[in-house]
């Protein structure tokens, strides 16, 4: 599976939310951008598409910032890449519909309806955990 920079764009700032979930502080464009290496102009379009889905909200003035709009456990990847991408479905390129075509469409689409199913079951909470578990240890 290939994500685009956006999705994982999105995937990132949620994640750096995610952390700050317990504080109930928002998280600055500026922070989530410094720390995930995410263009600043390119993060502020992601964000309002989260937004305007409902995965996100916004406080504004200087204090303000982004925040999850619910726990991090019940947010799925499912949730962001359909957000990010809109929902797959399995097209034929071909111009006739022959029994082949269709059989392959058909396969298609069982794969991508398995691989949303594996994406449901994996929380930004999840992903969160894993992240951690995979940061370098340092040594003095």
């Amino acid at each position: 599976m290939k994500l685009s920079a956006k999705t994982e764009y999105a995937c990132l700032a949620l994640l750096e939310m995610a952390q700050q979930h317990g504080s109930g502080e928002p998280v600055q464009i500026r922070r989530i951008a410094a720390e995930q290496g995410i263009p600043s102009r390119f993060l502020v379009q992601i964000l309002l598409r989260l937004k305007g889905a409902g995965l996100v909200s916004s406080t504004r003035g200087a204090a303000g910032g982004y925040r999850l709009a619910h726990s991090p456990r019940e947010i799925t990847l499912a949730d962001i890449i359909e957000v990010m991408e809109g929902e797959a479905r399995p097209e034929s390129s071909a111009g006739k519909r022959t029994p082949q075509v269709v059989a392959l469409l058909g396969l298609c689409a069982e794969l991508g309806a398995s691989q949303r199913d594996r994406l449901e079951d994996i929380s930004l909470a999840d992903l969160a955990e894993r992240a951690a578990r995979n940061e370098p240890m340092w040594y003095i």
